[in-house]
């Protein structure tokens, strides 16, 4: 790409059986950014159109509209299409690529407010916070305390200032489109966020509007949050190996130590379980302690070589 060709903003949106929205969508986009131009000269929008198994028609309305299509064979879950959409953006030589999901619950017009910061520079990547800007209508106290906690996990995981962990909304420059991993197929905003900090990507965030959803549903279910804490801890240990396996190894140290205490005090009291069973309990989480400090160390020297 030569200096004097626009810059790409590749707009992805993950979707499966949207066949209600897609077509709605994608015009709403054209009308914003083809005639109205409202992100700076320079700059321009391609759509993506992230198939994960739908088995509606919400392909052959995106194709019927001229847009890009990459499909799943089934479906594989938002993380998964996540992945794909910017995989496929950078492979469509964007500069910038920005997640927006197919179900109008974000504006299309807060997409220049996203990818602004990317713009001046500012952030490697941008999220649009619903809770610094507006939601119009009111969120069940379920996913409203979930959304908090979640959002409170990633402030304590990351060195971000984050108001919303799991906005649909998110921007990436080339970049951090070249070097992230999402290792799991659910809860790409917090994998993300997790991802981005071990590699210190700047991050910044803006507020946005939040509209109910009116056709569709949610992926968001009773198994999300055992699904979510399964990728997390598994970036933790992709990331930081040497902490976590230290952290858990010390643990177990002095769980041992602690244990083999009772066992002295079993056998002086003659307790009904017996001291020698406490000792070799004692004596095995100990080893186990080791083990996970050693394998702690081997696991980060083998992520810092693939760095």
């Amino acid at each position: 790409m030569n200096d004097q060709s626009p810059k790409k903003v590749i707009v992805f949106i993950p979707a499966l059986n949207e066949e209600e929205t897609i077509g709605s969508l994608i015009d709403k986009l054209r009308e914003l950014y083809d005639k109205k131009r409202t992100i700076p000269a320079g700059y321009e929008i391609e759509i993506l159109l992230v198939n994960d198994g739908s088995t509606d028609k919400t392909e052959e309305i995106a194709i019927s509209k001229g847009v890009a299509v990459r499909n799943h064979p089934a479906n594989l879950g938002l993380g998964a299409a996540t992945r794909t959409g910017m995989e496929t953006a950078y492979e469509m030589g964007a500069d910038i690529a920005i997640k927006l999901d197919a179900d109008f619950q974000h504006d299309p017009a807060d997409i220049e407010k996203v990818i602004m910061p990317i713009i001046r520079d500012n952030a490697d990547i941008c999220w649009g916070s619903r809770f610094a800007g507006k939601i119009n209508y009111k969120m069940p106290l379920v996913r409203y305390l979930g959304n908090r906690f979640f959002t409170y996990l990633m402030n304590k995981l990351t060195y971000y200032k984050i108001s919303d962990a799991q906005t649909g909304m998110m921007a990436f420059n080339r970049k951090y489109l070249a070097i992230f991993d999402i290792h799991g197929d659910y809860n790409p905003p917090q994998q993300l966020l997790v991802d981005a900090s071990f590699k210190h990507m700047r991050y910044f965030e803006v507020p946005v509007v939040f509209h109910p959803r009116t056709t569709g549903q949610s992926f968001v279910n009773l198994k999300y949050p055992f699904y979510v804490f399964t990728n997390i801890f598994r970036l933790l240990i992709f990331g930081n190996p040497l902490k976590v396996f230290s952290l858990l190894g010390i643990f177990s140290i002095l769980f041992s130590f602690f244990y083999f205490f009772l066992a002295h005090l079993a056998n002086i009291y003659a307790w009904s379980i017996s001291g020698l069973f406490m000792q070799n309990v004692s004596l095995v989480t100990m080893i186990i302690g080791f083990q996970l400090l050693i394998f702690g160390i081997l696991a980060d020297l083998i992520v810092k070589k693939r760095k």
